[in-house]
């Protein structure tokens, strides 16, 4: 077989050197004279290793019956990852958790792409987030150090949640609700002690301590503690109340308060962004009937501490800034009662009101995405202060 007419197109400058010898190829031993010098005369017209091939070559071993040459099967990589993570005993995710970050979609564009390609490409991104923003509900989440309690940053309210009246025109009644004693109060918590802040402003009092018995809570260990303390309102610029609520979470369950993008500061943040404790400036509030965030006003620090979560909440008027809330935060004792009130010392603070469900009061009308994992129920909403307990209904967040 002859192919004179490639003969000017050479890859060497030397017509009797072929580049067999040099690259190492073994010819197999049943190749002929004839097969030989055809395989040297095509080594010299096309350079196989600088993918510079005959035409129709890929065709060729495509169509050949040789098993090595034929296309793999639909899926082979998935399988081969699968058998590999299996005979390694590695454990590996079947589904994403979230989105991929926008950094890393970009760095998986081609760098040889046209500008028209680019700008579709980032078209159907834009259309994409259009029509799946009210799913994610702008989901960035920050986590407490050593808990599964945080925040979780949203553009704007939930979309879909019901209202419930919030704490700037709730009002209640607690006279005819049982009291318990402190004691009393502390058999009936889940395998943890009431904390006690040791360090609190001269001119606040405590005025009323509260035991949450919600059955709909089942995101918590067992019951919650609640301390409220006042100011003579004379005297207050805001509400003049502060607020410490206690407990403990289930161990496969994560709550995240929801609130405005921009109004949280993380304070001392580890190497994984896990932070110490949590501040929030602001809350929900009803303006013309549709909650929106409000900054200056209520602040809050979301605390944890022995496996305790702790939410505070005071004043920026009344002086309860970041700084004032994080000394409260850091003087959290575990309180001995024994110690704290004296056999046959009856005092004043040692009743706590028996609640058998939430009621308004100053975290009346936060918004909670509550994550309880394995359960088979995503992540939903839930308000404080509201019966609302409907996952799988309207008020479920898609984007966990």
């Amino acid at each position: 077989m002859s192919m004179s007419e490639f003969e000017g197109q050479l890859n060497t400058g030397d017509g009797d050197f072929s580049t067999l010898s040099t690259q190492g190829h073994d010819l197999p031993a049943d190749f002929s004279d004839e097969d030989v010098a055809f395989a040297e005369e095509l080594d010299e017209l096309f350079v196989l290793h600088e993918e510079d091939i005959p035409p129709y070559y890929v065709q060729t071993l495509l169509d050949s019956e040789e098993p090595r040459f034929q296309p793999v099967e639909p899926g082979f990589e998935l399988k081969t990852r699968a058998r590999v993570f299996r005979r390694l005993k590695l454990r590996r995710r079947l589904f994403p958790r979230g989105r991929p970050p926008f950094r890393l979609l970009v760095s998986e564009i081609p760098v040889r792409r046209s500008l028209s390609a680019g700008a579709a490409f980032m078209l159907v991104v834009f259309l994409t987030v259009m029509l799946t923003g009210a799913s994610f509900a702008s989901g960035v989440a920050i986590l407490l150090h050593g808990a599964r309690a945080g925040v979780l940053l949203v553009h704007e309210y939930p979309s879909g949640l019901s209202h419930v009246p919030f704490p700037a025109t709730a009002q209640s009644d607690n006279d005819k609700q049982p009291t318990i004693s402190m004691l009393d109060a502390q058999q009936r918590l889940h395998s943890w002690s009431i904390y006690w802040p040791q360090t609190m402003p001269d001119n606040y009092r405590l005025t009323d301590s509260y035991l949450y018995e919600e059955p709909q809570q089942s995101w918590a260990d067992g019951p919650f503690m609640e301390f409220d303390y006042t100011i003579n309102s004379a005297t207050a610029r805001g509400t003049g109340e502060l607020a410490i609520r206690e407990f403990k979470l289930k161990p496969d369950v994560s709550v995240l308060q929801l609130a405005k993008d921009g109004s949280t500061t993380t304070l001392k943040a580890d190497q994984n962004g896990l932070a110490q404790a949590i501040y929030v400036d602001g809350q929900w509030v009803l303006r013309n009937k549709f909650p929106v965030w409000v900054y200056g006003q209520r602040s809050e620090l979301i605390y944890q501490k022995d496996g305790i979560v702790f939410w505070i909440v005071g004043d920026q008027r009344d002086g309860f800034n970041q700084d004032a809330l994080l000394k409260i935060a850091n003087s959290l004792q575990a309180l001995h009662i024994a110690h704290f009130f004296p056999v046959g010392i009856k005092n004043n603070i040692d009743a706590v009101t028996l609640l058998q469900g939430d009621v308004n009061g100053p975290f009346t009308g936060d918004v909670l995405a509550i994550t309880p994992d394995g359960s088979g129920v995503g992540t939903y909403l839930s308000l404080v202060g509201s019966q609302q307990y409907q996952p799988g209904h309207a008020n479920t967040l898609h984007s966990q």
